[in-house]
């Protein structure tokens, strides 16, 4: 069987683009026969974690997060992952934020006013209940000790989901929360894509190995195959274009620029596997909820976004970096399951840390040794407090609500995959050669220095052994003093990506942005047929990314529609 459009991955950018092309192919009658490719799970399976079990066991688990070989120039490495399942990202992502329209116009194309309109026809296909008018009792605590220290809430929106805006007072941004009363993760990315319509198939567990180019004299090289693995029974099949019309959108994000990367050479270009970026991401202290503060499940990630802006002093190197807070609360075992994947970072050396980048079976037994100690911890915990609880005359079960901070800033300089397209080089923390200076620790410093007033406002810190045990581990700071050692050792020994991997393929450098031509729009240079339409596409955005890939799918799908009318 021939295929009109095979989409390569199920994420963000496959269902902002799904969602726009499905819908104008059927009002034109146009029944084109569409193939999409996932390697992870079907929604059905992945929601069994994101929505019955609550997606952030999925990270004490190994069902939905895996990691990218990621590394720094001087060989650290960094624990970078990657969401596989149908909806990508957008199973396991919560915050719904736009790039400025300027930012979008300045590295994609178009102009503001086309982005504005893109936005709000974007944002029209999901639940976006006003976040304004009912925010739960945590969520005025964070915005009220946000606003204590100079805060204000930014206004900027279209149809409730906010745009960045760029300010040097902070800013504090309220979204849409996704999560239902019980934690439930009950609207995402694969909600506005009609899976079941005519003409659409989609294939889970089955991973793109290779693509196939053939090319005609005088011709570009056109992608005429698709070459895939079952992993539930290893077999492999050669999936077919149709040699006229056929097209390939590469919406696989970290994967795209690989599965690209061989075919550097026919195609002529020198700039796929270039640029590549993700957030540095520093987790900070744990506080304890004030008892008259109701936290409920909906609240593991509170649907409040602060940015700040770090300006480098006239006389010092840097450029601007727009730095971002996110918020997260609940009781002891869910904070407890949402940050498992980070010790990984923080209790292996990074020699262990090399071999489990890089070697899938060894990843998957210590995420399993990481679950089980995990629920001992837990149990041993839950015991002990419920024997103090019983002494001090409370009832067994009271314990208290947590609350947590995590700031995320773009790395200074960019990375690049690597020549044999097994590992991704990402620069953090680099220093530049001749002045040595390190833009990403002087940001780290000053920005968690600037805001600890913030975060000592989030709750009361908690008992002594508890706060010496967490700066044993991992030297969070709870004081002024001690956040220069933290920086210090995260860059050497913690570091940690926030999964938002972007670059590889960037418009106006490895793909064209379409500004002579609609079709052309997210085409791989030399190539006759394939396009990108995902993160991979853009620069780092200078927030968290979720709609931006379904944006730039969106936007593709648009322009590719426009064209061919």
């Amino acid at each position: 069987m021939m295929y009109d459009t095979i989409v390569v991955g199920s994420g963000n950018g496959a269902c902002g683009f799904l969602s726009y092309y499905l819908e104008a192919g059927n009002d034109r009658s146009i029944r084109e026969r569409v193939l999409v490719l996932e390697e992870g799970d079907d929604f059905f399976t992945t929601s069994d974690i994101t929505h019955q079990n609550n997606w952030t066991k999925s990270y004490a688990e190994e069902k939905v997060f895996k990691l990218h070989n990621a590394l720094t120039p001087k060989g650290i490495p960094i624990i970078s992952g990657r969401a596989c399942t149908m909806g990508g990202g957008g199973s396991i992502n919560y915050t719904m934020m736009h790039e400025s329209s300027e930012w979008l116009a300045t590295h994609i194309g178009q102009d503001e006013a086309y982005w504005d309109s893109l936005k709000a026809e974007l944002n029209q296909k999901f639940a976006r209940p006003n976040p304004v008018t009912d925010p739960s009792p945590v969520t005025k605590q964070v915005l009220q000790a946000a606003e204590k220290v100079g805060f204000v809430v930014s206004t900027d929106a279209i149809d409730n989901i906010p745009n960045l805006e760029v300010s040097d007072t902070g800013l504090l941004h309220l979204f849409p929360t996704q999560f239902n009363s019980f934690g439930q993760r009950t609207h995402s990315g694969v909600s506005i894509v009609d899976w079941f319509g005519q003409g659409v198939e989609i294939k889970t567990r089955c991973r793109v190995e290779r693509l196939e180019f053939s090319k005609e004299q005088g011709q570009k090289p056109r992608c005429v195959a698709v070459h895939v693995k079952y992993l539930d029974t290893g077999m492999t099949e050669c999936l077919s274009l149709d040699r006229n019309a056929g097209k390939v959108i590469m919406c696989a994000g970290g994967a795209t620029p690989r599965l690209l990367w061989s075919h550097r050479e026919e195609l002529g270009n020198d700039q796929i596997g270039q640029h590549v970026n993700d957030h540095i991401v520093m987790p900070l202290g744990i506080y304890v909820v004030d008892k008259s503060i109701d936290v409920t499940p909906r609240d593991v990630y509170i649907p409040v976004f602060g940015t700040t802006v770090w300006q480098p002093e006239p006389e010092q190197p840097g450029q601007e970096t727009v730095c971002c807070f996110d918020f997260f609360s609940g009781n002891f075992e869910r904070l407890w399951f949402m940050i498992a994947h980070l010790y990984l970072a923080f209790l292996f050396p990074n020699w262990l840390k090399r071999f489990v980048i890089r070697l899938p079976w060894l990843f998957n037994i210590i995420k399993n040794v990481i679950r089980v100690f995990l629920q001992g911890v837990n149990l041993i915990i839950n015991l002990l407090w419920g024997l103090y609880n019983l002494v001090q005359g409370k009832p067994w079960h009271d314990d208290p609500s947590l609350i947590t901070a995590a700031i995320k800033f773009n790395a200074a300089k960019e990375g690049c995959y690597s020549r044999d397209d097994s590992r991704i080089e990402l620069d953090f923390f680099g220093e530049e050669e001749q002045s040595h200076f390190n833009q990403d620790k002087v940001v780290a410093n000053s920005e968690i220095a600037k805001h600890m007033a913030l975060l000592n406002g989030l709750g009361e810190q908690p008992h002594w052994l508890v706060k010496w045990f967490l700066r044993l581990v991992t030297k969070m700071p709870y004081q002024e003093n001690q956040i220069e050692e933290y920086v210090d050792v995260y860059s050497r020994r913690f570091l940690l990506s926030e999964q938002h991997l972007s670059g590889g393929c960037l418009f106006g450098k490895a793909i064209d942005k379409g500004l002579d031509n609609a079709i052309d729009t997210g085409k791989v240079y030399g190539s006759a047929n394939v396009y990108v339409a995902d993160l991979s596409s853009v620069p780092l955005p200078r927030i968290s990314t979720q709609m931006t890939a379904y944006l730039v799918g969106f936007h593709v799908a648009k322009r590719l529609c426009v064209g061919r009318e």
